[in-house]
């Protein structure tokens, strides 16, 4: 069969043969290019229920520091020093640095 089309004078086979070859670097580009915007999708995903643990955590952990750590504070410490710990405990300068490794 394959000789049939090396003898017909209208069909260049090694035409055809580079342009399916173009075609298919084209379409495996393609698939790269999907498989890599699904994988940042999940990445994305990812990022956001981890901030969005992270923020849960961090109000939790002022929360603690506000008043658990407070009340801690003002058994063991008396005067000036027990106000100092409690305002700083309490203030909005107390939040504590949970970073997101995903970037």
């Amino acid at each position: 069969m394959t000789n049939q089309y090396k003898t017909n004078a209208y069909l260049d086979i090694s035409a055809l043969d580079q342009q399916f070859k173009e075609a298919q670097k084209e379409q495996e580009k393609q698939a790269i290019k999907c498989i890599i915007e699904a994988k940042k999708s999940k990445i994305e995903a990812e990022k956001t229920a981890l901030m969005a643990k992270l923020e849960k955590r961090k109000a939790k952990m002022k929360d603690f520091a506000g008043k658990t750590v407070v009340s801690s504070f003002k058994e063991g410490l008396i005067g000036k020093v027990a106000e100092a710990a409690e305002r700083q405990l309490t203030s909005k300068k107390f939040e504590p640095d949970l970073k997101n490794p995903i970037k």
